[in-house]
């Protein structure tokens, strides 16, 4: 792990940081042969004010970075024979194409089991239908359409969102399959 990834991603640094601020006056008071409770003292009050900011907004920064880094790494395959669209699904104010593999010639017409469901990843602009970019800012994600000017800030990003919304998308499927006919 090199130093920025353990300073901006892990807690035990900013814990790190706090326990060397205690221990520095300890070691100045040694060295200068002086009392560790009159060193400690003499540091002024807007010193620790300030410090005990800057590791609680530090702290809080960690935990942002965190909740957005889950599911964060792309990953997706192509199949054989391409896929069949089954439609759309607006989630999160953008557009998820829904969609299941493509059997192909070779099918198995015996077979009984229900076809995986997948959502179309990155999800397209709700105006123009264009697939969205993300750009990471350090607190949050902002998912930008090339074509358009449909901006949505949020903390998710696309492979967040998209395992929600394929739950979605498999429950109206499950809907639509158990109405009466």
């Amino acid at each position: 792990m090199n130093i920025l990834k353990f300073i901006t991603e892990s807690y035990r640094s900013p814990v790190f940081a706090g326990i060397v601020v205690l221990i520095l006056p300890y070691i100045y008071s040694i060295l200068a042969k002086k009392d560790w409770y009159s060193v400690f003292i003499s540091i002024p009050t807007i010193f620790w004010v300030v410090l005990i900011i800057i590791l609680v907004f530090w702290i809080i920064s960690i935990a942002i970075r965190k909740r957005m880094s889950y599911g964060s790494v792309p990953i997706g395959f192509k199949p054989t024979y391409g896929w069949i669209d089954i439609g759309k699904l607006l989630y999160h104010d953008v557009i998820w194409k829904v969609r299941t593999i493509n059997p192909g010639p070779f099918s198995n017409p015996f077979d009984t089991s229900k076809p995986s469901i997948y959502l179309e990843n990155p999800p397209r602009c709700p105006n123009c239908e264009t697939q969205l970019e993300i750009v990471d800012n350090y607190y949050w994600y902002v998912w930008n359409c090339v074509r358009c000017d449909f901006k949505k800030r949020t903390w998710d990003t696309f492979k967040k969102t998209e395992e929600r919304a394929k739950l979605i998308a498999k429950r109206d499927i499950e809907m639509i399959e158990e109405e009466p006919q």
